[in-house]
């Protein structure tokens, strides 16, 4: 393809992805002026990471120097899917290594089961903090299939990003996020090849300065038991012991399950309200 034809292509599908992903989709907030319904090229550029008039020059289709590391990003921002994100360092004339296939978790079939045999609150996350099973005490506290978007189902992202888990979590929000973040960290030095975990930081780097701010502590945190402090609409003041389980189980390894252990009798209640409720539901569905 002639070199100015590959940048005016390029050009073409930048507009395009941009056009085609709407604010929900990528965990941004609509806002009352938007007047199309796809991402501004500022929106593009803060959740990749990259200046706003690099970018412009980008999807102008200017010569302009380019990396591989630049357009992964781009290629996160927007959601591309592989084939895309190889067409988009093609139309870029940047080598692109494939990726290697990640690894997927298979919880043991009779977890489920078992999460949901305990009263309290109990679920399980992969490395990258994506939440893999829960019982309904859990989905009761956290309201897990309330948040949209493509991280909808990440702990860490709803820690910073979802209102709701915000004020779940504000009678001691930094402490817990804090601990939060540095199991994360742990879990990142641990899956050096794991994508998802520059794709997540990315996001909340561009989306959360306060996400910037904690995560340059440079803090770690081990695997063990923690005290939450929770505030809930309905249930009311929880305090727990957070304990944490690493699954070894063969293909699920890395999963983590955690158990939460009433630290006085009214959060005790509350759970026992919450199990009332469970046993009351118990025509719903199975979560997923």
């Amino acid at each position: 393809m002639p070199l100015s034809r590959q940048r005016t292509e390029l050009k073409a599908f930048l507009r395009a992805r941009r056009a085609a992903l709407t604010p929900e989709a990528a965990g941004l907030p609509r806002g009352a002026r938007r007047l199309t319904p796809g991402l501004r090229r500022e929106e593009v550029a803060s959740l990749a990471g990259v200046g706003i008039t690099w970018y412009t020059w980008l999807e102008q289709g200017r010569a302009i120097n380019v990396s591989a590391a630049a357009l992964s990003r781009i290629a996160r921002a927007l959601r591309l899917s592989p084939v895309d994100e190889a067409y988009l360092f093609a139309l870029a004339g940047v080598p692109h290594a494939e990726p290697q296939a990640r690894r997927q978790l298979v919880l043991p079939p009779a977890l489920p089961g078992l999460l949901e045999l305990y009263q309290a609150p109990a679920f399980v996350l992969d490395p990258v903090f994506d939440v893999l099973a829960y019982n309904r005490a859990a989905d009761r506290l956290y309201d897990f299939g309330a948040a949209q978007g493509p991280l909808a189902r990440n702990h860490l992202w709803n820690a910073f990003m979802n209102p709701a888990r915000r004020r779940l979590y504000a009678p001691c929000f930094e402490p817990g996020v804090l601990n939060l973040l540095g199991i994360f960290r742990l879990n990142h030095a641990a899956h050096p090849d794991d994508p998802r975990f520059e794709a997540l930081i990315d996001a909340l780097a561009a989306a959360s300065p306060e996400f910037v701010a904690l995560w340059e502590r440079q803090e770690v945190a081990p695997l063990r038991s923690w005290t939450a402090h929770f505030a809930h609409p309905d249930f009311g003041e929880l305090r727990m012991h957070s304990m944490r389980l690493p699954i070894r189980d063969g293909k699920a390894d890395g999963a983590t399950a955690f158990f939460f252990v009433p630290q006085d009798e009214a959060t005790a209640a509350s759970f026992a309200r919450m199990a009332a409720r469970r046993e009351a539901a118990a025509g719903e569905p199975e979560p997923a």
